[in-house]
């Protein structure tokens, strides 16, 4: 999730992610790519559209809404107009939201492992100051396997430009691009009201 559901800082962009091999002299082999849409509005509200390919092999588009204030997360499909929603408590928008990383391929891979985290400084992309940062894993018997999460983070927007994860044989890539800080529509982040919705339940509800 490159973009936080973080409130007054409204936007729309797009996300695309690639995901691949690595071949044994570094050479990345691009496996599959989506892009998806993501719409922010000033209270925090987040609205993402991703095209999802189906057993028959056409893509469909799947909506995700999530509503920190009004405590629900809402997965919808608009070819059906049906979906579930997730329900949580509700949170006060103006308070960050937490972070979590999935972490790189090597962290699935049995043993003991050591991690090293480093600053990559400070750049600008698309008028954004962004920080970078590197985590590097190894495993202890094997040193020469090595793991990398790199990410480039606006904490204020609660935006990622990039984050880069990559293993001895596989890598995945996420980009932010395309990004317009003007405020989305407001029917954006509302359900449909023609929509059939079954509420769901999760025993881990979006933070």
């Amino acid at each position: 999730m490159l973009v936080l559901p973080v409130a007054g800082a409204p936007l729309a962009a797009e996300i695309v992610e690639e995901r691949g091999t690595r071949s044994p002299d570094g050479t990345f082999k691009t496996a599959e790519i989506t892009t998806s849409k993501v719409f922010r509005d000033a209270d925090g509200r987040l609205r993402t559209e991703t095209d999802i390919k189906g057993s028959s092999g056409e893509s469909e588009a799947i909506v995700t809404i999530m509503d920190r204030a009004n405590g629900f997360m809402a997965l919808l499909a608009p070819s059906q107009k049906m979906g579930g929603r997730f329900q949580f408590p509700k949170q006060d928008p103006s308070q960050r939201a937490g972070i979590s990383f999935l972490g790189n391929p090597l962290i699935r891979i049995p043993g003991e492992k050591s991690f090293h985290t480093e600053t990559l400084g400070s750049e600008t992309i698309d008028g954004i100051e962004y920080e970078g940062e590197r985590t590097t894993t190894t495993l202890k018997e094997q040193p020469s396997v090595l793991g990398e999460e790199e990410r480039w983070f606006a904490r204020d927007l609660g935006l990622f430009a990039l984050m880069k994860s990559s293993g001895p044989d596989e890598q995945s890539i996420a980009r932010l691009t395309k990004v317009d800080r003007h405020a989305p529509a407001p029917a954006l982040f509302q359900i449909p009201p023609d929509y059939a919705i079954q509420d769901l339940k999760d025993d881990l509800p979006p933070r």
